[in-house]
């Protein structure tokens, strides 16, 4: 009969969280332990903001961007953020592996930052409408190429959630702490009412994304005094589409140790709470 493990130190904390822009989401995100960052939006320099080093001293955060190289009037010719990325990853799995001639491998590193899946987003739309194209399935690389403007059809819709959703599969696989980082954006009637408050992603994601996630906040941030108070809201209030299955309480801060000492205090409350499992 399935049985639920209590929570464990070294288990992998893995979860999304979005926000608007310049709140502190990479911030949060640099405090998780060994963290190894994919840096799509180029946030990483957050670690030597003189509030953070102030706060988290010059903590060692390896970091990569994956720019597209080919790129003609703000269309990719050639596709190569995405698959870099991938590339990444799997030297950095390795037991030991390289990456620009420095080693690299498994046991250097604890948590994986993606920042941000909104934009890997846009490098696997890229790569999809490049490869349909490529397979006369789709003719929106060819009009993009022709006339500067890239609007995808269905098909590469469907191909880009695919891709981004297979990679976000693969990381959480990894067996490592996984913070995904979007940007939000509002969801609204036809009379222009706001209705939702979800992550930023193509479609559906936005719905089969947080799935994937038990811990999915949204950041928000208040000034408090002459501080920035970063916060995470965890319990849904109706438009923001938020929750936390170990229970992290509302208003937590967006910090490792505030984290993991909420989950502690769980942990602590609920011993000698719990009968052993019935017998078969």
């Amino acid at each position: 009969m399935p049985w639920i493990e209590e929570w464990k130190p070294d288990d992998a904390f893995q979860v999304l969280v979005y926000g608007q822009s310049k709140v502190g989401k990479t911030w949060g995100a640099l405090t998780f332990p060994r963290p190894v960052v994919m840096d799509f939006d180029r946030g990483a320099a957050t670690a030597r903001n003189p509030e953070f080093v102030k706060a988290y001293g010059l903590r060692k955060i390896f970091f990569e961007t994956f720019p597209e190289t080919n790129v003609s009037r703000g269309i990719p010719l050639t596709h190569n953020a995405f698959d870099d990325a991938c590339k990444y990853f799997d030297e950095w799995m390795k037991p030991t592996g390289k990456w620009r001639g420095v080693e690299v491998g498994r046991n250097q590193f604890d948590t994986w930052v993606i920042d941000s899946g909104t934009t890997l987003s846009e490098h696997a739309q890229y790569k999809a409408v490049i490869v349909m194209g490529g397979m006369k399935l789709s003719k929106t690389h060819g009009e993009a190429i022709q006339h500067g403007l890239l609007i995808p059809k269905i098909q590469d819709y469907g191909s880009e959630r695919s891709l981004v959703e297979q990679f976000i599969d693969m990381v959480k696989g990894s067996g490592k702490n996984v913070v995904l980082i979007c940007h939000e954006k509002e969801q609204t009637d036809s009379n222009g009412n706001v209705t939702g408050i979800v992550p930023l992603l193509t479609g559906k994601s936005t719905e089969s994304v947080p799935l994937k996630f038990d811990e999915v906040y949204n950041l928000r941030i208040k000034k408090v005094g002459p501080n920035n108070v970063r916060y995470l809201q965890t319990e849904a209030d109706g438009l923001r589409k938020v929750g936390s299955r170990y229970g992290i309480p509302n208003e937590s801060l967006w910090t490792w140790d505030t984290v993991q000492a909420e989950l502690a205090k769980i942990k602590t409350s609920q011993l000698g709470q719990t009968s052993p499992p019935p017998k078969e």
